[in-house]
């Protein structure tokens, strides 16, 4: 495997957003320096017992730390595993659709005690403070993804030799995301190319911030590493597959995938989501995941809005005819039935999948009139076909992200050649 640090451009501890919210959490809370703070030349900027705040960002952004700041700060009160626990016990207390599951597997308190006895490193309950104070909806995040990862290692058995690992990993595994400018996450914003390269980053970056703190689990960093590679190779930063996966990241991409899902959609999404996603992920947890939410009411609903189904299903079969005649010009560019082999293989193996689910939904491009009146003839049958639609525009999404992640390594051939597909596959996205 290669070396994650070398895809990292800077130390986490240089990171200026990462910086801003400590300093501006220190206009609110107490933070301390628990030690004099040196440059890495020296040169010493603080002295122990000095109060940080917003004052010092500038002294501190300009120079290159000997210690990690999460290692030389020290806040009252810092985020434990109890303070964890307690969180896991709000959000039970006001979701009743995860407290119901979390009753499936094992109990509410079983949920809480797995975060309680987790022994956090002092750095990271600085971290985890700071994440608390700064980004409270990426700490809730974690949080619920740790549920979710408690619930599924129930169902599978987990073995306990592993389990507080799990939940390390879980707890940490968005931690390079308080390294990301704040704006590329607000809603609405339209993420560019660049900037879509520096979210796929903060997994290296989660599991830099991690391996410098001592005694941290090796186990739980790899998990952290890999939480969004993907079993067919689609996911990311290094586009791993299969066994090169770490087994307990694997617990992490599904109990992300689902918190992300619900936060947005209802069950129907959730369910249709992985149906078409499962070679991503580990059937197994698909599997235990479908057992945990079977027949659990939700209370959200999405609305049936059958208005744009029919210009989503036009783009699915313009993109279908479109890759017939560039799968031709493709072709060309290696050797004869070597397409899958090849640096362009993943395409292939990407838009057979696109075809496969195509057909597995039921939907005949040269038909789609025929399709929309079976649909309205029953509301069910609607809103399943609108959530399907919404499911592959993501999927077809995805796609051309991964094709702009993969395009530097598609030696010898044009990089145009890539643009009307990338540009068609987004265009199936709704307003």
């Amino acid at each position: 495997m290669q070396n994650p640090l070398a895809h990292a451009p800077e130390l986490p501890e240089e990171n200026p957003h990462y910086l801003r919210a400590v300093t501006q959490m220190g206009e609110r809370r107490e933070v301390t320096a628990n030690q004099d703070i040196f440059t890495l030349s020296g040169i010493k900027l603080l002295v122990k017992d000095s109060k940080i705040a917003g004052e010092h960002f500038d002294l501190l952004n300009r120079h290159k730390l000997s210690v990690s700041l999460d290692q030389c700060l020290s806040v009252p009160h810092a985020v434990d595993g109890e303070q964890l626990a307690l969180e896991v016990g709000k959000i039970l207390s006001q979701d009743l659709f995860m407290a119901r599951m979390a009753a499936r597997a094992g109990g509410v308190l079983m949920c809480r005690q797995a975060l309680a006895q987790l022994v956090l490193p002092a750095a990271i309950q600085f971290r985890l403070t700071v994440m608390k104070e700064q980004r409270p909806n990426l700490f809730e995040h974690v949080i619920r993804v740790s549920i979710w990862a408690h619930v599924l290692a129930q169902q599978t058995k987990l073995p306990e030799i592993y389990r507080d690992q799990l939940m390390l990993a879980a707890v940490c595994h968005d931690m390079g995301e308080m390294h990301t400018d704040p704006e590329l996450l607000t809603s609405g914003h339209c993420v560019t190319l660049i900037e879509r390269c520096y979210l796929h980053v903060h997994p290296i970056t989660s599991y830099l911030v991690v391996s410098k703190v001592d005694d941290f689990s090796g186990m739980a960093a790899q998990a952290i590493l890999h939480h969004h590679e993907r079993l067919d190779g689609s996911g990311y930063p290094y586009g791993l597959s299969k066994e090169r996966i770490h087994p307990l990241s694997q617990y992490i991409a599904v109990a992300d995938t689902a918190d992300a899902i619900l936060r947005r959609f209802d069950l129907l999404r959730l369910q249709i989501s992985f149906a078409l996603n499962k070679t991503r992920f580990d059937a197994r947890l698909i599997k235990a995941l479908g057992e945990l939410v079977h027949e659990l009411p939700f209370d959200s609903q999405l609305a049936c809005k059958g208005d744009g189904a029919s210009l989503q299903l036009h783009h699915i079969a313009d993109l279908l005819e479109g890759w017939l005649a560039l799968h031709a010009m493709l072709s060309v560019q290696v050797r004869a039935g070597a397409e899958q082999n090849s640096s362009i293989g993943f395409l292939f193996e990407r838009m057979d999948g696109v075809h496969s689910l195509v057909l597995q939904m039921g939907f005949n491009p040269d038909d789609i009139h025929g399709m929309q009146t079976v649909a309205q003839k029953d509301p069910s049958l609607q809103l399943e076909l609108q959530t399907i639609l919404h499911e592959m525009e993501w999927i077809l999404n995805e796609m051309a992200n991964e094709i702009e992640r993969r395009s530097p390594l598609l030696d010898g051939i044009p990089q145009n050649i890539f643009d009307d597909l990338v540009q068609q596959l987004r265009e199936t996205l709704t307003p």
